[in-house]
């Protein structure tokens, strides 16, 4: 019985070999991620990332916890804001934090 690493080796050159006598593909095969990838790398570099705080969003109940919350949820928070600091809404077991919108 043959070993995982012989089976693995015979199988690359087997493909190697088969590859080796179509130069053009094989060319264009190592040639074409080689490609890719330099792309990508000059996209990261003309592009650098850039920190950015996190983001948390404010609660928006869903249509299960009553129309009234769903639609205060979606007028109160109809621009989706980005704040930097947890919202009360993240507070576990707190539902409806809603307590100075125009539709209460």
């Amino acid at each position: 019985m043959m070993g995982f690493g012989i089976q693995l080796a015979l199988l690359i050159w087997k493909n190697f070999t088969y590859r080796r006598r179509q130069t053009l593909q094989l060319i264009i095969e190592v040639l074409w991620p080689l490609f890719l990838f330099l792309i990508l790398i000059s996209v990261r570099r003309s592009h650098p990332p850039f920190e950015q705080h996190e983001c948390h969003f404010p609660n928006k109940a869903l249509p299960s916890a009553g129309i009234l919350s769903w639609i205060r949820g979606v007028i109160c928070n109809a621009n989706n804001p980005c704040f930097r600091y947890s919202t009360p809404g993240e507070t576990p077991g707190l539902v409806d934090n809603f307590n100075h919108s125009m539709l209460l």
